[in-house]
């Protein structure tokens, strides 16, 4: 198979659809959940209203196994900690943490199936292309899911946020989801 962007671009694509829908069920699962935590009632509190959705943002890259860092700058109180809110918390359903990976086995397939690859070796290359859609995403939005108020701040730890959700999940279980596809190609010969 000759590998060209329009092979490889539904697997691409196939990686930002994962990404959006993967936050989108995380803020079905989660939404009520975090709207009533005693954490968005204290940030709303001080002054940084309406910030729900970036703390579903915190909860979906918890589930990829990035933790929260939360930085507090009050004297004597203050304080770094690092969370995983669906570890930790009763109120979070472990099923999160299934996500990310279904999806993005799902966005694999789709993308091997639509590049025509029935050979493994190329399937596993364009599942792994499903991280060119998704770690753009999850860069962005380590940024874009961090919470500030005066100089205290809580978001996706970065380096794991980049790493971990944005490269090795895609390309782990995107290239499962292609290895599928290529295997389901060949049983239907």
């Amino acid at each position: 198979m000759k590998e060209t962007v329009r092979e490889l671009g539904p697997a691409a694509g196939s990686g930002i659809g994962a990404y959006v829908l993967g936050y989108v069920f995380t803020y079905v699962l989660s939404g009520p959940a975090v709207e009533e935590s005693s954490l968005n009632q204290i940030v709303e509190a001080v002054g940084d209203g309406g910030v729900a959705w970036k703390l579903v943002g915190w909860v979906f890259y918890n589930a990829h196994g990035v933790t929260t860092t939360i930085d507090i700058d009050i004297p004597f109180l203050g304080g770094t900690e690092v969370l995983n809110y669906i570890a930790q918390g009763d109120a979070l359903s472990p099923v999160l943490y299934v996500l990310p990976p279904a999806l993005l086995i799902a966005a694999g397939l789709f993308g091997a199936r639509m590049a025509d690859a029935t050979d493994v070796g190329d399937a596993l290359r364009t599942g792994g292309a499903v991280t060119a859609g998704y770690l753009p995403l999850a860069i962005a939005g380590a940024f874009l899911f961090t919470v500030a108020v005066d100089s205290s701040s809580g978001g996706p730890t970065l380096v794991p946020a980049i790493g971990l959700a944005g490269l090795v999940y895609p390309l782990v279980f995107g290239s499962i989801g292609g290895a599928i596809g290529a295997t389901l190609a060949n049983s239907g010969r």
